[in-house]
């Protein structure tokens, strides 16, 4: 019979994995591209606001799944990978690539900190949002879990706001938010303000966040072995 050697040291326990944040917005500062892209903020506020007043591009965001109510427009900026958009392409009614050319030939500023990084397939999905008063998108999670969602705020409203997990925030007008939209944590945005909130879309993809913000794929593996 085997005993138990009583001088034996018990091994400890295994560390608890940590925990998901449900926003990233807290080390964007450790990305050299989200630097540049804060700080070239006002500028591309600057060329995005007037070229919208001017040739009113938004449509309809594809509405699946009872994604949202009332209106939730939005137009695209880059090549679409993974996200709804791109994985129902066969339904579209155009070719998108012209239409992105055309947008982006517009919107130099922001189109020379796109092009670098989809060139290497590090960004993906860069689209400008814009959500109206009295509309609500639903809780959801994204169609996107290989990257880092990064919203650059072009117009606030403190009255729209938005959750992921157990956390609610809104917009500033000027910095960034970064959550992942597909996630361990349902998402949903209410906008019970007065004016419309517009916001421009980037989706960088985590190999990339990781050189910059390791855990970033730590906290992912371990939501993906907790939810196996």
């Amino acid at each position: 019979m085997n005993r138990m050697d009583p001088h034996a040291v018990a091994s400890p326990s295994e560390p608890t994995p940590p925990r998901e944040p449900p926003f990233w917005t807290h080390a964007l500062p450790r990305v050299p591209w989200c630097q540049t892209l804060k700080a070239k903020a006002e500028a591309i506020r600057a060329e995005v606001l007037p070229f919208i007043a001017r040739f009113r591009p938004f449509m309809p965001y594809p509405k699946y799944a009872n994604l949202y109510n009332n209106t939730w427009d939005a137009f695209p900026l880059s090549i679409f990978q993974g996200e709804h958009i791109e994985l129902s392409r066969k339904n579209l009614s155009f070719n998108m690539a012209p239409l992105v050319a055309s947008f982006r030939a517009q919107l130099p500023v922001t189109a020379s900190l796109i092009t670098e990084l989809e060139q290497q397939g590090d960004l993906r999905n860069v689209f400008v949002s814009r959500l109206i008063p009295g509309s609500v998108i639903n809780p959801h999670r994204g169609w996107t879990p290989d990257f880092l969602r990064i919203h650059l705020c072009l117009v606030e409203d403190p009255g729209c706001r938005m959750t992921v997990g157990d956390e609610t925030v809104t917009w500033t007008e000027g910095e960034l938010l970064a959550f992942k939209d597909g996630g361990p944590y349902l998402h949903q945005v209410q906008h019970q303000g007065q004016r419309e909130r517009i916001v421009i879309s980037f989706d960088l993809k985590l190999s990339y966040i990781a050189q910059f913000i390791p855990e970033i794929l730590a906290t992912e593996n371990a939501a993906r072995t907790d939810a196996a």
